[in-house]
C-alpha cells in the first residue's frame, strides 16, 4: 500500500500517470460509450440526464461541460475520490503496481498518518490469525457460526478476535517496531496508570476502512457478558467518524451498479445482508446520519435508504434529522432538499421501519432477502417519515398545539426547493391537522415569504465575440502544436480580456511547440486546467483540412479586437489631452492614426468574429 510519507519524486508521478490509463480508471466509476474518437458517459460530479462528460484517451484528459469539472486522470481522482494529490497517486500507484519513492524529507504530520495506518494494517492481520488460526479463536468462530455468519463473508469484511491478555496486539506491534507513544495515538493501546494495555481485549474485531480499503479504525464487539457491548477506535489523524461508514470500500460497487444504498446501524447488520445477497449496504459508527456522510454517498448512489428497527425508530430518525439539521439554520438552509425527491440534489432518501423489534441482520436470519428487498421497495420518503413525525408531536385536539405543529412543519417544507412540492406537502399537513388548505398556504407564504412564482431555466446566453474569439484561438492552440507555432511573436496575454485565457495563453507559451497532454496538467492549478480541458474538447465545426485558413481568420479577430481596445482607449486620452491642452496630445494622435491603419488592413484581409 503506498502513504505518502514526504514529497513524491517527480519521475514517479509521470511514471504512475502514464502507467494509469485514464479511460480505464474513469470506467471504474462511469459508464463510458465510445463516439467516434471520444469517450463519453454520465458526469460523476453532478447528476444529469444526457450525458456531457468526456474522455479523451489521446490527450488523457476528461472534461465535463455539464459542470465544468477537467484534468488529467489525477484530477479525477482527486475530485471521484476527495483525496490530496499525494494521496491520489498513492491510489493510482497501488492500482498500477508501481513503488513509490519519496524525498529524504518527510513531513511530519504526513509521517504520522502513515504511521498509524501501518500499525493498523499489522494489526488487522493480527486480529484475523487469532480469529481463523488459533485455539483462542474457537470462541470467535463459534459466535459467528451461531449468528449464521460463513467463513467467507469473515474474510470478506476482515474480522478477527482480540486476545484476552491485556498487551496481546501492544506487544506485537512493539516487536514491528512501533512505540507505545504512537500506539496510544493510533487508538490500539490505552496508557493507564499501571502502564500500557490493549484497547480491545475478548472482542470480535471489525476493522474500519476508508474509501481506499486502508484500515483506519476498529470495532470490538464483547462476546461473552461484558460492557460497553461495542468499542470503537477513537478519533484520530486519520479515521473521523461523523464522515466514515462503515463497509463502503467493499460495497461501493455494488451501490453504484444499482444506485441505491442502504444505511443499517451494526456492524453485523452489513455483514447478514452482504451474506444473504445484498451487498449494497453501510453502517454509521456511532454517530448519527449526517451532512458529511450523505455528501459522501452522493458519490456513488441515487437514493439512500434509512432502515430502523420499529422500536426506536422515531428516535433514531429525530436524532439523524437532528443531527443533519443541526449544520443549518432555519429557514434558509438547504440540507432538507437532499431528501425532497426529484430535487437538483438528485438523491432520494427513504426510510424502512422493520417489525417486531427485530434490526436487519435479525429480520434476515428468519425471512428471505426477497422479504427484505420488498421491505426496502414499499421504503417511504424520508420528507413525509419525518413530517408526519414532527406533526404527531402534538396534541392536535388543542387549538394552540394544532397551531404550533402547523408551524413545525412550515419550517421543514420552507427548505423545499419546489414550489410544487411545498404545495403537496402543505396539503398532507392541511389534511392531518384539519385545517383549510387555503389559509395554511397563506399563513405559510406569510411567515416566510415564498412567493407561487416557479423559477424559470437558466437560459443559456450567447458568448461575447471577444470571448468567443479568444476561446477559438486557445482550443487550436491547445489542440495543435503546429498551430502554436504560428502564432505571431507580438501576440501576448494583453490580447486576451478574460483573465483565465491569459493565463492559459502564458502556459501555452511556455510549453512552445510541445503536446498539450496530460502531462502539462500536472504543473497548473485545478481551476486553469479544468478551463484548459474545457477549451480542447469543444467542437468548434471547423474542417481540419481548411485549418490554416480558419486560423487566419481568427487571428484577424483577436488583432482587431486587440487594436479597437487600443484606439478606443486612445481616444478617451485625447479627450482628455484636449481639455488640458496636453503636450502629448499630438504623440497621442500620430499613435492612434497608426493603429487606425493597422486596423484597416486587417479587415481588408478577413471577417471579424
Amino acid at each position: 500500500m503506498s502513504d505518502h510519507k514526504g514529497r513524491i519524486k517527480d519521475e514517479d508521478v509521470n511514471a504512475v500517470r502514464e502507467r494509469s490509463n485514464i479511460v480505464d480508471v474513469v470506467s471504474d466509476y462511469v459508464a463510458l460509450k465510445k463516439k467516434g474518437r471520444l469517450f463519453w458517459g454520465l458526469c460523476p460530479f453532478h447528476q444529469e440526464k444526457t450525458a456531457s462528460f468526456k474522455v479523451d484517451p489521446a490527450a488523457q484528459l476528461f472534461h465535463c461541460f455539464g459542470c465544468g469539472e477537467g484534468g488529467n486522470v489525477f484530477s479525477f481522482v482527486m475530485k471521484v475520490e476527495h483525496l490530496e494529490f499525494p494521496e491520489a497517486v498513492g491510489l493510482l500507484a497501488d492500482r498500477v503496481g508501481y513503488e513509490l519513492h519519496y524525498d529524504t524529507k518527510s513531513a511530519p504530520e504526513s509521517l504520522k498518518k502513515s504511521r498509524i495506518l501501518e500499525a493498523n494494517r499489522f494489526a488487522s492481520m493480527f486480529y484475523q490469525y487469532i480469529l481463523l488460526k488459533t485455539n483462542e479463536g474457537s470462541r470467535g468462530r463459534l459466535y459467528l457460526k451461531k449468528r449464521g455468519l460463513n467463513d467467507d463473508v469473515v474474510k470478506r469484511y476482515g474480522l478477527g478476535l482480540a486476545p484476552q491478555a491485556w498487551s496481546s496486539v501492544g506487544n506485537y506491534l512493539a516487536k514491528k517496531g512501533f512505540s507505545q507513544a504512537e500506539l496510544v495515538e493510533a487508538g490500539l493501546v490505552i496508557k493507564g496508570s499501571k502502564g500500557y494495555y490493549d484497547r480491545f481485549r475478548a472482542r470480535l474485531i471489525f476493522p474500519i476502512t476508508d474509501i481506499r480499503g486502508r484500515v483506519i479504525a476498529f470495532g470490538g464487539r464483547i462476546i461473552d457478558s461484558g460492557e460497553p457491548k461495542y468499542l470503537n477506535s477513537p478519533e484520530t489523524p486519520v479515521y473521523h467518524k461523523s464522515s466514515t461508514l462503515y463497509g463502503l470500500h467493499v460495497a461501493k460497487n455494488e451501490i453504484v451498479r444499482l444506485g441505491t444504498v442502504l444505511v443499517v446501524e451494526g456492524y453485523t447488520d452489513v455483514i447478514a445482508l452482504a451474506q444473504a445477497g445484498i451487498s449494497n449496504v453501510v453502517a454509521t459508527l456511532g454517530t448519527a446520519f449526517t451532512a458529511e456522510h450523505m455528501k459522501l454517498l452522493k458519490r456513488f448512489a441515487e437514493r439512500v435508504i434509512l432502515v430502523f428497527d420499529a422500536d426506536t425508530a422515531g428516535i433514531k430518525a429525530a436524532e439523524s434529522v437532528g443531527s443533519y439539521l443541526s449544520e443549518f439554520r432555519l429557514p434558509k438552509m438547504e440540507a432538507l432538499r437532499d431528501l425532497e425527491e426529484g430535487s437538483a440534489s438528485g438523491i432520494d432518501v427513504r426510510v424502512v421501519i422493520l417489525p417486531h423489534k427485530q434490526d436487519p441482520a435479525d429480520y434476515i436470519g428468519s425471512h428471505s432477502a426477497d422479504s427484505f428487498r420488498k421491505l426496502v421497495d414499499d421504503a417511504e420518503p424520508f420528507f413525509d417519515f419525518y413530517l408526519t413525525r414532527e406533526v404527531d408531536k402534538y396534541n392536535i385536539s388543542e387549538i394552540r398545539q394544532k397551531e404550533q405543529a402547523a408551524v413545525a412543519g412550515f419550517k421543514l417544507i420552507a427548505t423545499l426547493e419546489h414550489p410544487a412540492s411545498q404545495k403537496a406537502y402543505l396539503s398532507k399537513i392541511a389534511q392531518r391537522l384539519g385545517l383549510d388548505e387555503e389559509a395554511l398556504t397563506v399563513k405559510f407564504n406569510a411567515m416566510f415569504k415564498r412567493g407561487a412564482a416557479v423559477r424559470s431555466e437558466a437560459k443559456e446566453t450567447l458568448l461575447d465575440p471577444q470571448e468567443k474569439t479568444e476561446r477559438i484561438i486557445l482550443h487550436l492552440a491547445l489542440k495543435y502544436p503546429e498551430i502554436r507555432g504560428k502564432i505571431p511573436e507580438e501576440i501576448d496575454e494583453s490580447y486576451f480580456v478574460f483573465p483565465a485565457h491569459a493565463r492559459l495563453f502564458t502556459v501555452l507559451k511556455d510549453i512552445g511547440g510541445g503536446t498539450f497532454d496530460a502531462g502539462v496538467l500536472v504543473n497548473i492549478d485545478r481551476r486553469l486546467g479544468a478551463k484548459a480541458t474545457e477549451l480542447f474538447m469543444i467542437e468548434l465545426g471547423y474542417e481540419e483540412e481548411n485549418l490554416s485558413k480558419y486560423f487566419e481568420d481568427i487571428l484577424i479577430s483577436l488583432k482587431d479586437f486587440h487594436y479597437t481596445r487600443q484606439i478606443n482607449k486612445l481616444k478617451q486620452e485625447l479627450q482628455f489631452s484636449m481639455l488640458k491642452k496636453d503636450e502629448a496630445e499630438h504623440g497621442a494622435f500620430e499613435e492612434l492614426m497608426a493603429l487606425e491603419a493597422k486596423r484597416r488592413d486587417l479587415r481588408q484581409k478577413g471577417p471579424v468574429v
